[in-house]
């Protein structure tokens, strides 16, 4: 992994610190924030001086800087600082809520990541980002709502296990997964072990208060107001609610009472999560499924993690694949897989042209075009573009172009290098 120098690191906090003071005198000098307001209108463009627009572009550039040697915080202080200067500013918009997402502050970056692509609707990573922040701000929602359970009110209404994916469900990555898998991402089916709030008011009652009751191992519910225990195993809490319904109407037609439903604690969907990660262990789900990339955000990968292999006891499957192949990471998990993250074996790059090191490179995950030129010892002369040839998957080399000035100044993102890549610097 790259980590800057403390020389380097200081320096950029020098210049952060100058930069930003210059940037929040300009900003008292506008009439308004973006922020203030949900959309950015016409008059916020055109009031923007060259000026500011200058100013604007010169700590944008200084902010890709501080995310590329992972100073999230001053990034994020840099490009709030940008937007305020320039409000139409759709790359700094965008990078504001990549900051955010990197510090795990999902509401910040699913606002700005918002903001970024009504200005820029095709920045596919955005999307994606813009995805996985929505389905982590509802887990940490969920938790929070784990720990204010007991503020539940005895006339509450039957509710779901676990609230829906709402807009996340409805976005461009997520899409991706077949309708089959979305479904399983909005239900739960109540199993062995799953504690029960079962609240029953009214003649039909032997007790007004709150009743907690665990599901059997044999997937049994067992109550005193039923007529016998009710299997409840396989079931959600709506259809749980319409049995237990039917069956206080076969006992006593003529009686009005409130029935509700919830899980009060989640025991039977267990997952566990193992190898390089900060927080292996158990994993319990709330839902019959749930995509790869929010497990692994969950129990957060170190850095040496670079493949995951995921056993399913159910159907005695295995999968192995790479940490950075996003279409694998859509896979769904289910109750009972196991995940690994592993090391990755050792594997190459090559690097060659005007620079002072040349040759085969160890590849680790998450290197740059930049930082490859930086391993390989710099440049030797003032070099203007880099080819990087990388296979097809058939054999064939692909060769792409990049203009080192587009990147060193944030105009285009900085490449990801893949094992087997070949670099050349002219």
């Amino acid at each position: 992994m790259f980590r800057p120098s403390f020389l380097v690191v200081a320096l950029l906090l020098s210049g952060f610190l100058a930069a930003l003071a210059q940037a929040q005198t300009d900003a008292k000098e506008r009439p308004r924030r973006a922020q203030d307001s949900p959309s950015i209108s016409e008059w916020d463009r055109h009031t923007v001086s060259p000026q500011e627009k200058a100013e604007a572009k010169k700590l944008y550039k200084l902010g890709v800087k501080y995310g590329l040697s992972r100073l999230y915080k001053q990034a994020a202080d840099t490009f709030e600082s940008v937007v305020q200067l320039d409000p139409g500013y759709a790359d700094a918009y965008l990078s504001l809520g990549h900051a955010y997402f990197d510090l795990g502050k999902w509401k910040q970056a699913i606002d700005n990541l918002q903001r970024g692509l009504a200005l820029k609707p095709k920045d596919k990573e955005s999307k994606d980002r813009l995805t996985h922040a929505r389905l982590m701000l509802e887990l940490e929602l969920e938790g929070r709502e784990a720990k204010s359970s007991d503020g539940k009110t005895a006339g509450d209404k039957t509710r779901p296990a676990s609230p829906p994916l709402s807009s996340a469900s409805e976005s461009t990555a997520t899409a991706r997964l077949s309708p089959d898998d979305l479904a399983l991402t909005k239900i739960y089916r109540v199993g062995p072990g799953d504690v029960l709030d079962v609240r029953l008011t009214g003649p039909a009652s032997t007790s007004a208060q709150s009743n907690r009751f665990t599901v059997t191992a044999a997937g049994l519910l067992e109550h005193p107001d039923l007529s016998a225990p009710l299997h409840v195993g396989g079931l959600t809490v709506e259809e749980i609610s319409a049995r237990i319904e039917d069956d206080l109407k076969r006992k006593s037609p003529a009686n009005n009472h409130t029935l509700s439903v919830a899980v009060e604690e989640y025991a039977s969907h267990s997952i566990l999560v193992s190898g390089l990660v900060k927080e292996p262990g158990a994993k319990i789900l709330k839902r019959e499924a749930i995509p790869l990339y929010v497990v692994v955000a969950d129990a957060q990968a170190l850095p040496e993690a670079g493949r995951i292999s995921v056993l399913r006891n159910e159907s005695n499957e295995s999968y192995l694949f790479d940490l950075l192949d996003h279409a694998e990471m859509n896979l769904m998990v289910r109750p009972g897989d196991v995940i690994t993250l592993e090391p990755n074996s050792i594997e190459f790059f090559y690097v060659g042209g005007d620079v002072k090191s040349p040759g085969e490179k160890i590849f680790r995950r998450g290197l740059t075009l930049t930082q490859v030129i930086i391993a390989a010892g710099g440049l030797t002369r003032n070099a203007k573009e880099a080819r990087l040839g990388r296979d097809n998957g058939k054999g064939f080399l692909v060769v792409n172009r990049y203009k080192l000035k587009d990147i060193d100044s944030g105009k285009v993102p900085d490449p990801m290098i893949q094992p087997g890549d070949r670099i050349t610097i002219d």
